[in-house]
């Protein structure tokens, strides 16, 4: 009897292990808790994007915001485009951060030589275009840049969203022109090396021109 119940008890050890195992592998690889919340597109491209991969995350400020969607090649530009989800609950301004962003906007627009030198009727026109147009902004300012980064030293490939500080914002479906690729060890080491042998080269002819200037003058003697 006590053996069943040991065997019953491994059993059911297994079981709960197995499953612990799968959704910490499903985590690991993101495809497990990566449900946005009023999700949007938008892209970006990148000279380097080696060890990134769909489904990796976004972030801002350590927060995840989103999910990479797909890795492409332009065929143009040679360019990697990265296309990537965000979720809007956490990119969006709400009532209250909107009007103030609108705020900041329409006192903006009111020191621009444009704004001054237009007819009152046109820059009601110009207030009220400005108003439309932050409908559908995100908290993404255009001096936001976008890098691909590392989590640890060796770690997975993930995107990195640093705000600029700007007071005009991204709209959805808008692109990040301000990228940062991914930085390989190789050609750390290999900038490091043609970089040491530059300077040792300049070194050596540097020597070698000073030796040679010393030849070149003839010794003076004093009776």
């Amino acid at each position: 009897m006590k053996s069943r119940t040991s065997e019953l008890a491994a059993g059911i050890f297994v079981i709960i292990f197995g499953v612990a195992l799968f959704f910490l592998a499903m985590k690991v690889s993101g495809l497990a808790g990566t449900n946005l919340s009023d999700p949007y597109t938008m892209t970006a491209q990148f000279d380097n994007v080696n060890g990134l991969k769909p489904r990796a995350k976004v972030t801002m400020s350590g927060v995840t915001i989103g999910r990479v969607d797909a890795i492409t090649l332009d065929p143009v530009t040679r360019l990697a485009t990265v296309t990537f989800d965000l979720d809007g609950k956490l990119t969006t301004f709400n009532a209250k951060q909107l009007k103030t962003v609108e705020q900041n906007a329409l006192e903006e627009l009111h020191y621009s030589s444009d704004y001054k030198s237009a007819e009152p009727a046109k820059q009601k026109v110009m207030e009220q275009q400005l108003i439309d147009n932050m409908k559908s902004i995100t908290s993404i300012d255009e001096d936001a840049y976008i890098m691909v980064s590392t989590n640890g030293l060796l770690g997975e490939k993930y995107l990195k969203i640093v705000p600029g500080g700007g007071l005009n914002y991204l709209k959805r479906g808008d692109a990040i022109t301000n990228t940062q690729g991914t930085m390989d060890l190789e050609d750390l080491i290999s900038k490091f090396i043609t970089g040491g042998a530059g300077k040792s080269s300049d070194n050596s002819t540097g020597t070698a021109a000073q030796s040679s200037s010393s030849e070149d003058k003839e010794p003076s003697f004093t009776e």
